[in-house]
């Protein structure tokens, strides 16, 4: 259940928040592998946890196992889910040692990637009001053009 919520768009994606919330774009510099590609990422804070997004028009909903299996476990098992008809995948848990979740989904041409973390370190124990407040967040989710009478029309400056 989200208290007040706003509707944040991360083009053609949109999620609801709750007005407690604080978001931040950040642009992430290319690194030594990703030969002069720079990115943005949401910073999304939501007290003790935050979620990072950013958009991926290159890769597809396998590359979370892949991305997972490289950087941090091996031979990981990711878990389909669907939101409001976006498809996704998700892995992760709330620890411990930390709280880490993502969740993938892609419809269209654009992936969004959505990783929740804890703020602290090692572990920030979720109550159950954050759990749900997570869940609704996630389950918000919407591929805009599927939903083009809910969004606010278009007025020229005069």
């Amino acid at each position: 259940m989200l208290k007040d919520p706003f509707r944040l768009e991360i083009t053609p994606y949109w999620i609801l928040l709750p007005s407690g919330a604080s978001v931040c774009a950040e642009m992430a510099l290319p690194q030594p592998w990703e030969y002069q590609r720079a990115a943005t990422q949401w910073v999304i804070t939501l007290g003790r946890f935050r979620i990072v997004a950013h958009l991926d028009a290159t890769h597809d909903l396998g590359g979370l196992k892949s991305f997972i299996d490289y950087t941090t476990n091996s031979n990981v098992a990711v878990r389909s889910l669907t939101a409001n008809g976006v498809p996704g995948v998700t892995h992760g848990g709330y620890g411990p040692p930390r709280t880490w979740i993502d969740w993938w989904f892609k419809k269209g041409d654009v992936m969004i990637c959505l990783c929740l973390q804890s703020v602290s370190f090692p572990v920030a124990t979720p109550l159950v009001d954050e759990i749900a407040e997570h869940e609704s967040i996630i389950g918000s989710l919407k591929y805009s053009p599927d939903f083009p009478g809910e969004l606010p029309p278009v007025v020229a400056n005069r």
